[in-house]
């Protein structure tokens, strides 16, 4: 069965709540790799070589460091795809600017692999590993419809996981003695709100275009979430499991939308 698509009737309804313009990207992201720089330059030679955590710590963090990198590696393609069916260009325009942030981020979680030691050849065993986002990444990769693709990607999961996420990883990391992977988390908290935020401004137009629009949206939430469901391990992660659906409800019920059942 073909998968529903929905079209914006009046894509003057969407615009980049950034208001960005090839410039100003262009600006904003000098500044933030200068800030990442100089944030980065703090780090001490111990801590960049790992020798600042715990061999339990490492043997832990692999599949968070997989989640990581793979969910970036995953975005550089749909994203792609997103930004090259896009109809209209205001659409085209923010999925560009994207794909070169989730390009930046995938090479700086790549960086704490390397850095941490861990070989290239076991990074996709444990993303492929049950209990991680992998069953939900691939699905992103299997659309072609650039829609779709941002509302569940921008919407659904970058809202679910929301900025609050990655501060909690920066915290835990700094914790542990991993002080790359939590500059690495809080350098990305401004790229991540504003995907979320153009991913809102796009469910808001489609729904205000046509409330019919909301079925199929509230279809895609549910087979978002329930893709999501095994990375809260049975329970063992039930804190961060709600924390994750509860960052996500609070854009997604003003909208109209209802919670998923499981």
């Amino acid at each position: 069965m073909a998968r529903r698509r929905l079209v914006l009737k009046d894509p003057g309804r969407f615009s980049d709540p950034a208001n960005l313009t090839w410039e100003r990207y262009v600006a904003l992201q000098a500044r933030e790799r200068e800030r990442y720089l100089a944030e980065r330059a703090t780090i001490s030679p111990e801590a960049l070589s790992y020798r600042t955590v715990s061999p339990q710590y490492l043997e832990r963090a692999v599949d968070q460091f997989a989640n990581n990198y793979y969910s970036e590696l995953s975005a550089t393609h749909y994203v792609a795809t997103a930004a090259a069916n896009a109809p209209f260009d205001e659409l085209k325009k923010c999925a560009l600017f994207q794909l070169a942030d989730e390009q930046r981020h995938l090479e700086m979680d790549r960086e704490v692999f390397e850095r941490a030691g861990i070989p290239e050849g076991d990074w996709l065993a444990a993303w492929e590993a049950p209990g991680t986002t992998c069953r939900f990444f691939r699905h992103l990769l299997e659309l072609e419809d650039s829609i779709e693709i941002l509302v569940k990607g921008n919407f659904v999961a970058e809202g679910a996981a929301g900025p609050g996420t990655f501060t909690v990883l920066a915290d835990g990391a700094e914790a542990r003695g991993d002080v790359l992977s939590a500059v690495n988390h809080r350098a990305r908290i401004r790229d991540e709100t504003r995907h979320i935020s153009y991913g809102r401004a796009l469910v808001k137009a489609l729904i205000d275009d046509d409330p019919g629009n909301l079925d199929t949206i509230q279809q895609w939430q549910d087979e978002s979430l329930r893709l999501f469901v095994e990375v809260a391990r049975g329970g063992e992660r039930q804190d961060w499991w709600e924390g994750f659906l509860a960052s996500y409800y609070k854009i997604a019920l003003p909208l109209g939308l209802h919670p998923t059942r499981f």
